[in-house]
């Protein structure tokens, strides 16, 4: 399912399946070298790539549930809290074994290099998925399909989806990782939600949409590019300073999927996408500026 769509009169209701997880920030004055001792700024934040897509579409006004897997531990019941306090309906399996996962970004000169350990996150099942009554939309992670502990619970959150009438997304996430048998696993999603490292891997455009139904493609600051059997729009990035590019993929397929599912046509989705990206760019931190409540 591709294109303009019909206007729904309610919010849209989404849920997303991937990770809930601890960012640390890392921020060195001086690049780092090995046996050195080098000053630092560091800081902790939530973070997660379905956990982050999920606050930015709380954010841009979506009823949102997260399902995810953390740790019995201090750090899964903060992210969890920050995520409520985000206006996301937090959906959390609780793992007795395996530490919420956690992620180490170290940043400079507006790029980021990311250390991940997925923790409780790489165990989603089956199980932990919640019944889809009265959703609308489905986005996954890709992290949850290229995990193979997790992969199942991917799969089945597809399916079910897809068997109960919802439009479906997919983020791959790391193009590092993709193998054509990605293809296979998302194969009848209605949007795939690559960057433009992520779509090379994968085949490019035109192998994606023999198994997809529309590929939305993020290039930074060179915009975004929308493409399906009906043709291929594009949208410019806004102009701003990067400060820390943690999220602002998770940032671009919330702000595409809400202006999609409320009807917008592949240009406007797209023009939302990077604006949201834009925004997530312009500070420290994966997630949106909290709004008073």
């Amino acid at each position: 399912m591709s294109g303009a769509r019909s206007r729904p009169a309610r919010p849209p209701r989404v849920v997303v399946v991937g990770d809930l997880a601890v960012d640390v920030l890392v921020e060195p004055s001086t690049p780092a070298v090995p046996g050195a001792d080098v000053p630092a700024r560091i800081r902790a934040t939530a973070g997660g790539a379905g956990a982050n897509t999920a606050a930015w579409l709380a954010h841009l006004g979506a009823d949102v549930t997260l399902v995810a897997r953390v740790g019995d531990d201090v750090a899964g019941r903060a992210a969890a809290d920050e995520l409520d306090a985000a206006g996301v309906r937090p959906v959390l399996a609780v793992d007795r074994v395996h530490p919420t996962c956690t992620v180490v970004a170290l940043l400079g000169g507006g790029d980021r290099t990311m250390l991940s350990d997925r923790g409780a996150a790489a165990h989603l099942a089956p199980a932990d998925l919640p019944g889809l009554t009265g959703a609308d939309h489905l986005h996954l992670s890709g992290y949850v399909l290229l995990d193979v502990s997790s992969r199942e619970a991917g799969l089945a959150a597809l399916a079910a989806a897809r068997a109960a009438g919802l439009t479906t997304s997919v983020d791959p996430q790391a193009a590092p990782a993709l193998t054509p048998a990605f293809r296979e696993w998302v194969r009848g999603a209605d949007l795939l939600l690559p960057n433009a490292d992520e779509l090379r891997a994968l085949g490019g455009a035109a192998a994606v949409l023999a198994d997809v139904g529309a590929v939305a493609v993020t290039a930074g600051a060179d915009g975004a590019v929308w493409e399906d059997a009906c043709g291929r729009w594009t949208a410019r990035a806004p102009e701003v300073a990067v400060v820390d590019a943690t999220g602002a993929g998770d940032a671009f397929d919330a702000g595409l999927l809400v202006a999609w599912l409320l009807g917008a046509p592949p240009a406007e989705a797209l023009e939302a996408g990077c604006h949201a990206g834009a925004q997530a760019v312009g500070r420290l931190g994966a997630r949106p500026v909290p709004r008073v409540r």
